[in-house]
């Protein structure tokens, strides 16, 4: 029998630790800066891209189980994949993977969910961390969405079709704290599979929609329209596994794009439904590469209302070329269109990574993309060694440029202040807007505990951490402290014992090269390097590890 519940954890994760609930910042980023550049009649915006290692090495795919040696959580294990990813109303970014160990397959029970944040204003993601554990039950594709007020989270797994189509919890504090439960089905369970894709939506109708995979190389959508405690299969089915789904209108039509282990003349399949996914049209051929094993496309509806496509170009695993009349590059890609897909204006997506099989054609693997409140664009990718993340703004996709900007803060910085209901203050930070437009942190962050004692801080300089970061608990002992220096691009992150003494201190690269690119330009990420020393409470060396690019060498 399944068991269905949280990992009983002692700490609370530093993911669900510091969530800054203030809104106006998040909107006062790239808006604000279109705003004063129309007003002194300057362009309206300046296209900007950036790229940045989602995940740390390790875990992700090392050639051993070696994060819990350099102090990441354990449940944190080499392939993290699949992932639910959001930008949430404060700024920041969510990401939900899951999480499989070396040497086993995805659909063993043994696999979690892992969370990770990227702070709003911030250049790094903070480390990933166990999220929940189904006891007796396999974890597998999470799905994030962002409904007004409420995120939800949609967490599958294989050996539970006897009971739900996926397992439900749902934020009210942009991650913060959730409550989880699990779905009321009605009708029969058949022909599905338990792997939420990418989107979810409201219809005009009221309903809440999910879309996950169905049986072989189809998808399918879930309803409720009792604020998702019941749920009904629409009855439908695309014509391929991982489909992408998105609203064409408010009275039902739907398009679905993708996803892998199906085509239409060689190219990826799209159908079209009249009726919120009950039936489906025959597949027609859109005007994207087919997909395989390890790769989805990724589609949303921009604030601007255009519609917004991720994809790869090039069938990685089996390694089959797009169609000749694909005139374009085999490297990943975004695809916009301003009249509901009837046609796209295509660029490249530059430095992406290379399979995690060296395959060496950069991919976006299973990919999601989101847009954040301020307007910018953020891509998720997996599959790759690390996962990655892209962030860009509309403008950038139609200009000329490739090159990542740099993240520098250009006019003045201001101070936020966050205060608890009863008026003492939670938390302060700095900072500002770069010309593009971007919202950096860019000086002191401090947290504080109800009871005014310091939670966190950290100095960030455009962006960046830098010097030192704390971690307490409320009895004002350590849990982690960083200490890094930027100009030598390099970290030491301790973990604390119980009794504030050591526990583990390792050393990390924080301008990491790829492993499978022929470049010497660096990522914004983290990589172990270095010893990682391990101390007993007494304050004894009780191990020693040796890590080169993230691998365990001795």
């Amino acid at each position: 029998m399944v068991e269905f519940k949280l990992e009983n954890r002692k700490f609370v994760p530093f993911s669900q630790q510091a969530v800054h609930t203030t809104e106006a910042t998040a909107v006062a980023g790239t808006k604000t800066a279109v705003s004063s550049k129309a007003e002194n009649g300057l362009a309206e915006t300046v296209p900007f891209f950036r790229v940045r290692y989602a995940l740390p090495v390790p875990p992700c795919y090392t050639a051993k189980e070696t994060a819990e040696l350099t102090g990441i959580d354990y449940g944190v294990y080499i392939h993290n994949h699949s992932p639910g990813f959001e930008m949430l109303p404060n700024g920041d970014a969510l990401a939900v993977y899951f999480s499989a160990p070396k040497g086993l397959t995805e659909n063993d029970i043994a696999t979690t969910f892992v969370q990770c944040r990227r702070r709003y204003g911030a250049e790094e993601w903070d480390m990933p961390e166990l999220f929940f554990k189904t006891y007796g039950g396999n974890d597998q594709s999470g799905l994030l969405w962002q409904d007004g007020g409420k995120l939800w989270f949609f967490g599958g797994g294989r050996y539970m079709s006897d009971y739900v189509p996926f397992r439900i919890a749902t934020s009210e504090d942009n991650g913060a704290t959730w409550t989880f439960n699990v779905p009321k089905v009605e009708g029969a369970f058949k022909e599905y599979t338990a792997q939420p894709v990418t989107n979810a939506f409201r219809g005009n109708d009221g309903g809440i929609y999910v879309v996950t995979d169905a049986k072989g190389a189809q998808s399918m959508l879930w309803c409720s329209r009792d604020g998702g405690v019941t749920w009904r299969d629409m009855g439908g089915r695309t014509s391929a596994r991982h489909s992408t789904i998105v609203p064409l209108d408010n009275s039902g039509t739907l398009l679905s794009i993708g996803g892998k282990n199906a085509g239409c003349e060689g190219w990826t399949p799209q159908n079209i439904s009249r009726d919120y996914g009950r039936t489906w049209e025959e597949k027609t051929a859109a005007p994207f590469p087919i997909l395989g094993s390890a790769q989805r496309p990724s589609l949303i509806r921009l604030q601007s209302g255009a519609l917004l496509l991720v994809s790869d170009g090039y069938l990685i695993k089996k390694k089959i070329a797009p169609p000749a009349s694909w005139n374009k590059s085999y490297n990943p890609f975004v695809a916009i269109s301003k009249d509901n897909g009837k046609t796209w204006h295509y660029k490249e997506l530059p430095y992406g990574l290379p399979h995690r099989e060296r395959t060496m054609l950069p991919t976006l693997g299973y990919s999601t993309v989101r847009q954040a409140p301020d307007g910018t664009i953020c891509v998720l990718a997996t599959t790759s060694r690390p996962g990655y993340e892209l962030e860009f703004n509309e403008e950038w996709i139609y200009s000329d440029s490739k090159d990542i900007t740099p993240a520098v803060v250009s006019g003045k910085c201001m101070k936020t202040v966050e205060h608890y209901a009863d008026g003492r203050k939670k938390a302060e930070w700095i900072g500002g807007t770069t010309v593009e437009g971007r919202y950096l942190l860019n000086g002191k962050c401090t947290d504080y505990y109800p009871s005014g004692r310091k939670q966190h801080e950290a100095v960030y300089d455009n962006g960046r951490k830098t010097g030192t970061e704390m971690l307490w608990n409320e009895d004002g002992t350590p849990v982690w402290k960083w200490q890094r220096d930027l100009k030598k691009g390099t970290a030491t992150w301790t973990k604390y014992h119980a009794n504030g003494k050591p526990a583990i201190v390792s050393t990390w690269n924080l301008n990491p090269v790829p492993r499978d690119l022929k470049t010497t330009m660096t990522y914004i990420g983290y990589e172990a390097q270095g010893p990682s020393t391990h101390y007993d409470e007494q304050g004894n060396v009780i191990a020693r590890y040796i890590f080169d690019r993230g691998e365990l060498v001795g």
